[in-house]
């Protein structure tokens, strides 16, 4: 099994299209069919299915494309780690980091790391929690930075640090003189949240669930800024991250009490998985700029 066969196969998994792959390689399509001929008769199963001049993957494609990605990534893991015991000279890392992190964790790590390894491209994805770990599954991520627990037995976490959620109003809203409230407190007030598909929001909804408390969620939006942005007009109550909260004077920041809830922030990595320098060398960086 060659490496370019494991190329073509992923490209064409990708555009179920011989025209397209050899476009995205600069190979021709006989080229790339043949590869995967050889790949599909190494493997004795059929990784595409014919249909007419069209190719669409098979399932026994699809099992076979997360090994094939990992086994690209490991491979260029290897070839960072070799190209100088590197003195971290060159090389690229991939990470995957939820939105509420971008605006505040991200940016000085990122200019720290590029300070001292300018020669490392690092390519910053925006990503839910559950996609960060689904890709770091398929290879396709060097590195997470999100939640723990999670959802994947194949993933494994180093703890970053606590974090606080916090109810967010505008300073117009009937609650704008206090400083801390019980969340039962919260049962008649109009909520715009985060949908059940992120960890947030089921951390929030299984606080509420502690105390057997119905909550009145009147919106939700998939993005934090968005909820943000709601709250400006005085109706809505949204509860977001402590680190997520903006300190502008339109805004009021109240504490949640009985309970508090607190999710883990970490470093997500596949269990398994051999990491590079770089990689090693940005989750030092992340934890000195907390």
């Amino acid at each position: 099994m060659m490496l370019r066969q494991l190329q073509y196969f992923l490209d064409l998994a990708e555009t179920e299209h011989l025209t397209k792959s050899a476009n995205n390689l600069f190979v021709t399509q006989s080229t790339i069919s043949h590869g995967i001929t050889q790949l599909e008769k190494e493997l004795g199963i059929a990784l595409f299915k014919r249909i007419g001049r069209g190719l669409v993957i098979s399932q026994a494609g699809i099992k076979f494309k997360a090994y094939a990605s990992r086994a690209l990534q490991e491979i260029a893991s290897g070839k960072m780690e070799l190209s100088q015991l590197s003195d971290l000279q060159t090389g690229s890392l991939t990470i995957g980091v939820i939105p509420t992190f971008l605006d505040s964790l991200i940016p000085p790590a990122v200019a720290k790391f590029n300070q001292i390894y300018p020669g490392i491209m690092l390519s910053i994805r925006d990503l839910r929690a559950d996609l960060i770990e689904e890709q770091l599954i398929a290879g396709e991520l060097d590195i997470g930075i999100a939640f723990h627990p999670t959802q994947r037995q194949e993933i494994q976490t180093e703890h970053l640090f606590d974090e606080r959620l916090v109810l967010l109003i505008s300073k117009k809203h009937a609650l704008g003189k206090i400083k801390s409230i019980d969340m039962a407190n919260l049962n008649n007030v109009a909520l715009c949240l985060l949908p059940k598909s992120f960890s947030t929001r089921r951390l929030i909804d299984d606080s509420f669930m502690k105390i057997k408390i119905k909550t009145k969620v009147v919106v939700e939006i998939e993005s934090v800024s968005s909820l943000i942005e709601s709250c400006l007009q005085g109706n809505l109550a949204t509860i977001i991250p402590e680190r997520a909260a903006p300190t502008n004077k339109e805004f009021h920041i109240i504490n949640l009490l009985n309970p508090t809830p607190i999710r883990k922030a970490g470093i997500l990595l596949r269990k398994g998985n051999t990491y590079s320098k770089a990689a090693d060398a940005f989750i030092k960086i992340v934890k000195t700029t907390l």
